[in-house]
């Protein structure tokens, strides 16, 4: 699951139900591990099951450890490493990719629990606070950013930031933009489209995004400078991503694309380097848009230009 508020959302079920669950979460990995830091899942008293700490033979025996421990909640929390090599004494998990990961163990059930996970989902939908889940050898809690946990007896602790997704702000509601949409907001982005063609088929089609109506013209009123913005320039043609480029150019963004072929990008570029310009304000835009995978459709358009943007996250 790419969206974390999401896994939390779906955890927060059973426990509302009254069930047990046991979360299982990846805080060390090194090398060419199935599981990365950060990777989560849970299994639940009542047979659900949700997340992924890696996969495989070794998802499957870990899965199996924690409901044989269900009703023994004084087990836990506690670490569980694993090698994958073959050849070892210890911790073998019975892969060979090579890596290692540390996965923690933790039993939830209760109100308790139930309102920790509801602070954690509170936390990715308020991005004004700087918090961080703290997982150790004494439970979860959620702390502030940069609080010192060596005031209290810890045999082990790990920490990771609760914010909230990525954002990708698509301008178009076209083809194109539907089919990225589908697949940014699968990939865990929170997804935007600015257009001023509500009418659209795929704008209705589109219950992907968070969709608002704007002129080209003013599009740099909605998207202002953000160092973690993703911007896509899929509009109707030339002429509306020359309006929306010469007014997001020159802004700091994570990352800015347009669609277009190649021709219509050295047209567009010459015309603005004549219009002042500058060749390093020009290369910040990934143009023609997307990994060149001679993508046809919009969904192998799509699926180009996420994977651009995934290379530029994970960078």
């Amino acid at each position: 699951m790419n969206n974390p508020r999401d896994f939390w959302q779906e955890l927060l079920l059973p426990l509302r139900t009254g069930a047990h669950c046991v979360l299982m979460s990846v805080v060390e990995s090194t090398g060419s591990s199935p599981g990365r830091a950060g990777f989560k899942m849970f299994v639940s008293s009542s047979g659900t099951m949700c997340g992924s700490i890696g996969g495989g033979s070794m998802e499957h025996k870990l899965v199996e450890l924690a409901r044989s421990l269900m009703d023994q909640p004084a087990a836990f929390p506690f670490l569980k490493r694993q090698i994958h090599r073959e050849g070892e004494a210890r911790d073998r998990s019975g892969m060979i990719c090579s890596g290692e990961q540390t996965v923690a163990f933790f039993f939830l059930s209760g109100v308790e629990h139930q309102h920790l996970v509801e602070g954690i989902l509170a936390a990715f939908d308020d991005p004004t606070k700087a918090l961080d889940l703290e997982m150790s050898s004494t439970g979860l809690r959620i702390v502030p950013t940069g609080h010192d946990p060596t005031a209290r007896e810890l045999s082990w602790s790990f920490r990771e930031p609760l914010r909230s997704q990525p954002r990708v702000a698509i301008v178009g509601a076209g083809h194109v933009s539907l089919a990225l949409s589908r697949l940014m907001e699968q990939l865990g982005f929170r997804v935007e489209i600015y257009d001023d063609r509500p009418w659209l088929n795929t704008w209705h089609a589109n219950t992907f995004a968070h969709r608002t109506v704007v002129e080209h013209a003013r599009v740099a009123e909605h998207l202002s400078e953000d160092p973690e913005l993703f911007v896509v320039l899929a509009s109707f043609g030339y002429r509306t991503d020359d309006i929306v480029l010469r007014q997001l150019v020159r802004n700091r963004y994570r990352y800015i694309g347009m669609l277009g072929s190649a021709e219509k990008v050295r047209v567009m570029f010459e015309a603005m380097r004549s219009d002042g310009f500058t060749e390093e304000e020009l290369a910040r835009v990934h143009a023609p848009i997307g990994l060149p995978i001679r993508s046809r459709t919009p969904e192998e358009i799509a699926v180009s230009i996420a994977a651009e943007i995934i290379r530029v996250k994970n960078g």
